[in-house]
């Protein structure tokens, strides 16, 4: 996508800047508001094809958390919409099976919900003063401090410089003199125009990969299926690093995905079955002309409404999934609590490409490229 918009020799940095990361993020939410109706409308409501699904639900729900989750829920004081956040947060690591972040967010779910369990004051001392309870302060602080400090530097010497920041805080010039000109979070140096621009460019790509997947599914009548390896291999066991099959996401440019790229449906033990309408066990419903409608999930599984109310209004199967999850990742927490200390080891450090330019560049952008890019999506 990035290439895309800002040209093939413009290559995107390993670790960009965060402003850049931002921009991309808040253009991908525009351009998706501005083509989802379209979409949607082409492929129906009942699609159930991995590739598509997997695309709208980082569109859908991946994007608008990343975003939202911080600037909008915790610094407006939302604490029950951050809850919930913080659990889909957690949804997300479980996925990709990264192993420290899946036991942060559960010690702090636990910890609000034991303090509910005993009416503990401090629960309504976070609900009413939510954005209070942030470590950006020290964060920051730290950031600050090792950036101006190097490998050889002295525990006296970082103590003195740390004093120093410290006090910075207090001389309002002298904090604007040494850090605010260094803020990788300065406005973008864009127009708005070229920011309606970058948007409409981003959903011109976005229609051409939702076309791609349309002409395999609608038209080649290939859906996206995996091999009885691939679909066993979402039973986690302990102990053991699992193997998996990668999965070749075209349209989305990702010839070796995994199963953790898609939707949470697909990282359970009953995956969506796309020549179903109902993915529910007990479900008596074969025919399309029923009347019952059909309730397609986020992740995936989709219900004949009587089957849905009869789940209690779960998905039974990512239900099971999230339960083992949340069991298998606090007793790993829970072990690890009692292990004793490990020295580190002195991690080798990789020559990833950095973001050290802060180069905006001109935007391209040929008048009505949105509009016929929609009428050929149509036209298909």
């Amino acid at each position: 996508m990035y290439k895309y918009i800002f040209g093939e020799k413009k290559p995107l940095a390993q670790n960009p800047k965060p402003w850049r990361i931002n921009l991309l993020l808040e253009i991908s939410h525009s351009a998706w508001q501005e083509i989802s109706t379209t979409i949607e409308e082409k492929f129906g409501l009942l699609c159930k094809d991995a590739e598509y699904l997997a695309l709208k639900d980082l569109l859908d729900n991946f994007i608008l958390l990343v975003l939202d989750i911080y600037a909008v829920f915790f610094r407006s004081g939302d604490f029950n919409t951050y809850f919930e956040s913080c659990f889909r947060v957690w949804t997300v690591f479980f996925r990709f099976d990264r192993k420290n972040y899946t036991k942060a967010p559960l010690m702090f779910l636990s910890d609000i919900l034991y303090w509910e369990s005993i009416n503990h004051p401090i629960l309504e001392a976070i609900k009413a003063q939510l954005p209070k309870f942030s470590d950006s302060t020290v964060e920051i602080f730290h950031s600050f401090l090792r950036r101006s400090t190097q490998k050889h530097t002295e525990a006296q010497q970082i103590i003195n410089y740390g004093r120093y920041l410290n006090q910075l805080r207090l001389d309002g010039n002298g904090f604007r003199e040494n850090f605010a000109h260094t803020s990788t979070w300065a406005a973008y140096e864009y127009s708005a125009r070229d920011i309606s621009h970058l948007t409409k460019k981003c959903a011109c790509f976005l229609l051409q990969c939702f076309l791609e997947i349309y002409v395999r599914v609608f038209h080649s009548k290939t859906p996206l299926t995996f091999s009885q390896s691939l679909s066993d291999s979402s039973s986690k066991k302990k102990g053991k690093k699992k193997y998996e099959e990668s999965i070749s996401l075209t349209a989305m440019k990702m010839p070796d995905a995994q199963l953790c790229h898609l939707p949470l449906g697909f990282n359970t033990s009953c995956k969506p079955d796309p020549f179903r309408y109902c993915d529910s066990s007990n479900c008596l419903v074969f025919f399309s002309n029923n009347p019952d409608p059909i309730r397609i999930l986020a992740c995936g599984h989709t219900y004949h409404e009587s089957s849905y109310r009869n789940s209690g209004l779960k998905c039974l199967y990512c239900l099971a999934s999230l339960q083992d999850g949340v069991n298998r990742h606090v007793q790993s927490l829970l072990e690890r609590l009692k292990k004793s200390k490990k020295k580190k080891t002195k991690k080798q450090e990789n020559n990833i490409s950095c973001d050290d330019d802060d180069e905006y560049g001109s935007v391209n952008y040929r008048t009505f490229a949105l509009e016929e890019a929609i009428w050929h999506f149509r036209m298909q």
